[in-house]
């Protein structure tokens, strides 16, 4: 089984708070494990300890967070997630096994990959973030990146079969 990624790219520091308790939801729960590195305190913190992200990777840093499960309009198990940010802008990077997307009848898997893409976009819109690109890993290769979602929209339609032509 091959890993798919979701990337959202040059992400707008400033909007990573509200993205992690509004637009993800994400809760001490679902975290399986966690690393940070907090540069004002110069000790390695976990998920939970966090008040604020935004402050955590400032002036720049990396984290990530191994969740049991992520709701990105369907649910999906066994995700990592990667912050890597510099001083305004940073990459997000979510990685889970390709049969989160594709082990379910088969008229499922359409609807699950475009209940996903739609999601995307409505957080692509409310957090300002620039590009998303969903491949197989690495998805910042163009090679494998599968749909790259940019400013001028998306063709949704065009995108899920992109997607499900690629299953492996």
């Amino acid at each position: 089984m091959d890993n798919l990624e979701i990337i959202l790219e040059n992400f707008p520091k400033e909007e990573l708070d509200r993205f992690i308790s509004d637009g993800l939801k994400m809760n001490s729960a679902e975290v399986d494990s966690s690393h940070f590195f907090d540069n004002n305190r110069g000790e390695d913190i976990e998920f939970h300890q966090i008040q604020s992200f935004r402050d955590v990777l400032s002036p720049s840093g990396t984290g990530n967070v191994f969740l049991k499960q992520l709701e990105i309009g369907c649910s999906i198990t066994d995700v990592v997630v990667i912050f890597s940010f510099d001083e305004a802008f940073g990459d997000i990077t979510f990685t889970f096994s390709e049969k989160e997307l594709y082990e379910c009848k088969s008229s499922d898997v359409r609807l699950h990959v475009m209940t996903i893409l739609g999601t995307l976009i409505d957080l692509k819109d409310k957090f300002h973030i620039p590009i998303i690109r969903i491949g197989y890993e690495p998805a910042s290769d163009d090679d494998t990146c599968l749909v790259k979602m940019e400013q001028d929209g998306i063709d949704l339609e065009r995108a899920v079969d992109l997607i499900l032509s690629y299953r492996t």
